[in-house]
Parts: C-alpha cells; structure tokens; sequence
C-alpha cells in the first residue's frame, strides 16, 4: 500500500473548530449556529491502531482508516444536518479522505443503460477516498482486468444477459483470493450477473420488479422490518436512504442462507434489498467480503438522493476490508 503522509492526513483531517446548537434552514442544509469550541482531533502516529470486534473476529485497524463515527448511523451532534436528516461533513463517512491510496477498485458496468457522465459522481467519489479506480464495460475487458490481480475490489453491474460466461469464474476466483465485490442488480431482467454469481456461491437468486422510490430509516436491530436498515458500518452516518426506483429483492432457498448472506436493508415492500456476505478470515479460508444492492438506478438516476452517495463509498470501503491487509 502507498503510505499516506502525516502531513497531507493533516490537512485532510482539519476542519471547522466550531460546534452550534441553535437550528436555522438555508436551502437544504439544517444548519445550526450558536458556536462553542471543538477540541480538534491529533493526528495519529503511524503505529497508532484501534481494534474492531466483528462477529467472532478481532482486527487490528490503523486509526487513520476510519472516523471516528465508524457503525454509527444515529448521529445526534453533527454541526449541520442536510434535507433528509443526514449528517453534513465528510468527517461523517466511513472511511478517512486520501487514505485508501494504493487500493483499486474495478467497476463492471455491463447494463448499458447508464451514460458514462453519470459515473462520473461515483468515480470522483471513490478517488476522493485515495482509490484508483478503472472502468470497463464490457465483460471481456472485466476478466482481463480481474486476471491482472491489481484489483482489490469490483463492481458488477447486472445486464439483462450474460455474454461471456467465463466471467462468473472469474469473480469467483477474484473473490476466493480475497477480492471484494459489490453486485449491483435493478429490476427483471437485469439481474443476470448478480444471479449467476449468488446462485452458484450460496444458491440464492433475486427477482422481482417493486416500483420503490421511498426512503429507509435507520432502525437498531431493524434490518428485516419494512422500510429499514439496521446497524452496520457500511451505513456509517446515515439515518435515511433512498431504496431505488425499481427495485429487485433476495429470494432464500433456505432459512439458513440468510446466517450466511445477511440482510441488512428491507425495502418498502418487506423484501430484502440490501445483503452482506462477510467471512470469516483465517489461514485457510481468504474469500472477499460482498454486498449486494438490489435497485441500481441509484447509481446514476438518484445519486442526491437520501444517503446515496455516503451509502454506495462506505460499502466500497467497508468491501476492501482493509483492517486484513495490515495484519
């Protein structure tokens, strides 16, 4: 990994030293403006770490990878709050700005209902977080970069067809070696690529065509009711999420599945929309971690709305698992 300096996380950590209390409204920011002083944050050495329990394990994480505000999507003192009740501040995010250099990110947009300006947002975005990012569209090119090994983690976006049907062996070998993916799938029929690849790995499949466009709500222990997420770090300051216009679901084969690809996000018609696979990592077993989001138009049709852009680089950060790759 390319080291970031002590002094460029400096500057990437200073921000504002004022905190507020009193609440006014400037366009779509809920702003507040009594000011009082803020202790600012120190940087820290590069030695400094915290540790993070997940599941059974316990990871030793260099501090300056994630906020402090990490699994926390409630957040009650932010000093502004935007149109959807979001935190306002890049402090807020998962991950640390200019911090994840030297990790790259493989997006695969195989459904060609995207215009490549569209994304441009989601790639400015990654960049921002230090990822290099590199963008193919078709499924050629997606095995060429893949077998290249200089990924640690890819985007698939779900076509309506399969072309080439060397690419699903490809992202499983990319992710049996460690390689982190985020499936994309929208509503029938394009969830191809998602299917393949869940129906192989754990014998799960999506379907279905929900016409959403509501927001979730952040709810502890929520993740399977109707309409809200529960607590996890890819949703790491966010309290409301835009679901997606049209929206897929996860149909289970088995009660047990669900232990293993773990629902997080239930849409607003009771169906799961957001899941996660995140192994266990030993000497034996180094698979990639996996999310799966099941209304894609929020890549390119919503990408301003309710949490969208915080959700979508958290999750990119939350895949690389970086915590593993320092240890």
């Amino acid at each position: 990994m390319v080291a970031i300096t002590r002094a460029t996380l400096a500057r990437q950590l200073k921000s504002s030293n004022v905190k507020t209390t009193k609440i006014r409204i400037v366009k779509n920011k809920i702003i507040k403006q009594k000011k009082r002083l803020v202790k600012q944050r120190t940087v820290p050495s590069s030695s400094s770490s915290i540790t993070i329990t997940n599941k059974t394990t316990t990871s030793t994480v260099p501090l300056q990878a994630y906020n402090d505000v990490i699994g926390k999507s409630n957040i009650t003192d932010a000093l502004a709050y935007d149109c959807h009740w979001n935190p306002v501040g890049r402090e807020y995010d998962l991950g640390r700005d200019g911090v994840f250099m030297g990790f790259n990110i493989l997006i695969g947009q195989f459904y060609e209902g995207i215009p490549d300006v569209n994304m441009k947002k989601p790639i400015d975005e990654l960049k921002m977080k230090g990822f290099q990012v590199k963008y193919v569209k078709t499924e050629d090119e997606c095995i060429k970069e893949l077998a290249s090994n200089q990924y640690q983690v890819a985007w698939i976006i779900s076509n309506s067809r399969i072309n080439n049907r060397d690419i699903i062996s490809s992202l499983t070998n990319f992710h049996s070696n460690g390689g982190g993916i985020f499936l994309f799938a929208d509503n029938i029929p394009f969830v191809c690529h998602a299917n393949e690849f869940l129906s192989k790995k754990f014998g799960i499949i999506v379907e279905g065509n929900y016409c959403g466009a509501n927001t979730m709500t952040y709810k502890e222990n929520g993740h399977r009711e109707k309409g809200h997420f529960g607590q996890h770090e890819i949703f790491t300051g966010i309290k409301n999420l835009f679901e997606g216009i049209t929206i897929c679901h996860l149909v289970y084969s088995k009660e047990a599945s669900r232990r293993v690809f773990v629902p997080i996000g239930t849409a607003s018609d009771g169906n799961t929309s957001i899941a996660v696979y995140d192994p266990i990592s030993n000497s034996t077993i180094n698979e990639g971690r996996i999310c799966l989001d099941c209304g894609f138009t929020k890549l390119y049709c919503n990408w301003d709305s309710a949490g969208t852009a915080r959700y979508i680089v958290n999750a990119s950060c939350w895949l690389l698992r970086i915590e593993n790759r320092f240890t």
